[in-house]
């Protein structure tokens, strides 16, 4: 069972959209499923709806259900306070471990970053530590994502959480912040550049067929 944990180094960087390329990528290739433990700001949209939306799925069961879904926009464990509840991670982990003992391969998006607190104990890297998953860093090619990335992965060094790349979404490749990340990464790289595409079905298309998230997978690469 496999399991590859997508997070962002910021918000609103693309990381449901790369969530939707690895799903769509994993098509036909074993039992590979998209999930998002929690989901907030579902009064305003949902990540999982979009991850259907965005794959064209006519089979919903490859899309699971959250365990905690808040409508406030707003951090998960403030958004479940609001609600008189407390996000705990052992919830989260027997969903895991029953999804990991029926073989299914989940592609898991976070909510927040690594530091994203769940409750008074637990930021979101004990989750991704607890669970034991793969890491992708998903970022926007701009000004200030190199600082954004770098402290991203020095968290999780200290998490020890094993990181298989950065993502960079939007990517004109003219800016210098893939060749940084790469050097002042501590060993992780840059995995894929992302170009703008003004259309997100074409780009989960672009995503899904790339070399580098389909190895990531272990599915195999498309012959160019």
């Amino acid at each position: 069972m496999k399991c590859v944990f997508v997070m962002g180094a910021d918000t609103s960087v693309g990381k449901t959209t790369v969530s939707a390329g690895l799903l769509k990528a994993g098509l036909g290739h074993g039992d590979i499923f998209y999930w998002k433990p929690i989901q907030t700001g579902t009064i305003v949209g949902s990540d999982t709806e979009e991850v259907r939306s965005l794959t064209g799925l006519s089979n919903d069961s490859l899309i699971l259900e959250s365990v905690y879904r808040f409508a406030d926009p707003m951090t998960a464990v403030l958004a479940a306070e609001k609600w008189g509840k407390s996000l705990d991670l052992e919830t989260i982990s027997e969903q895991f471990n029953k999804y990991k003992n029926e073989g299914k391969t989940l592609i898991i998006e976070g909510t927040g970053g690594l530091l994203a607190p769940l409750n008074e104990q637990f930021f979101q890297a004990d989750l991704i530590q607890k669970l034991g998953c793969q890491v992708i860093v998903v970022g926007e090619d701009r000004t200030g994502i190199v600082n954004q990335v770098l402290m991203t992965l020095r968290c999780a060094r200290e998490w020890n959480l094993n990181i298989v790349g950065v993502v960079l979404m939007n990517s004109r490749g003219n800016m210098g912040n893939g060749p940084a990340i790469d050097r002042f990464g501590g060993g992780a790289k840059v995995i894929l550049e992302v170009p703008p595409m003004p259309d997100k079905r074409s780009l989960v298309a672009h995503l899904a067929a790339s070399m580098e998230l389909r190895k990531v997978l272990g599915v195999p690469v498309i012959p160019t």
